[in-house]
C-alpha cells in the first residue's frame, strides 16, 4: 500500500540513520530552517551574512555532502535518488537567487520567490523526497 506524504513524514523520525550518517529528519528540519534564515535576511534582521554563491552550492550542507559522497555511492542506483539530487540542486539555486534579490534590495521579488515561486515549490519537494526515500530505505 502506498503511503501518503503526511503518513510518510510522520514515520521519518523513526527511520534509521542512512549509511554515511544522514539523519533524514534532521535533513528535513535543516531545509525547513532555510526559509526562516532567508526571511530574516530579506527583512534585514538576520544575525548572519549569507553569500549567494556559497548557498547556491548543493554540496556544502549535510544532505549535499551525503548525496555527493556516501549516499550517492551507496544509493545512487535507487530510483528515487536522481530526483532527490536534482531537486536538492534546484532548491539551493533558488535559495541563492533569493539572496541575490535581497542583496539588490528587490525585497518583493525575494519574498515572492521564497513564498510562492520556485523556492517554495522545491522546498516542498525536497522535504517530500527525503520523507519518501527514508521510508523506502528503511523498508529494504
Amino acid at each position: 500500500m502506498r503511503k501518503t506524504l503526511p503518513e510518510a513524514a510522520g514515520r521519518v523520525a523513526a527511520a534509521p540513520v542512512a549509511e554515511g550518517g544522514l539523519n533524514f529528519m534532521e535533513a528535513i528540519e535543516a531545509h525547513v530552517r532555510w526559509k526562516v534564515r532567508l526571511e530574516a535576511y530579506i527583512n534585514g534582521t538576520a544575525t548572519e551574512e549569507l553569500d549567494a554563491d556559497l548557498v547556491c552550492r548543493d554540496d556544502k550542507c549535510a544532505l549535499g555532502k551525503w548525496i555527493h559522497g556516501v549516499g550517492g555511492t551507496k544509493y545512487g542506483g535507487h530510483p528515487r535518488f536522481p530526483g532527490l539530487r536534482e531537486i536538492h540542486q534546484a532548491f539551493h539555486r533558488c535559495a541563492g537567487e533569493v539572496i541575490r534579490f535581497a542583496d539588490r534590495n528587490e525585497r518583493d521579488k525575494a519574498l515572492d520567490l521564497l513564498n510562492r515561486g520556485d523556492y517554495a515549490r522545491f522546498s516542498h519537494q525536497i522535504k517530500a523526497q527525503l520523507a519518501r526515500l527514508s521510508l523506502e530505505l528503511s523498508s529494504e
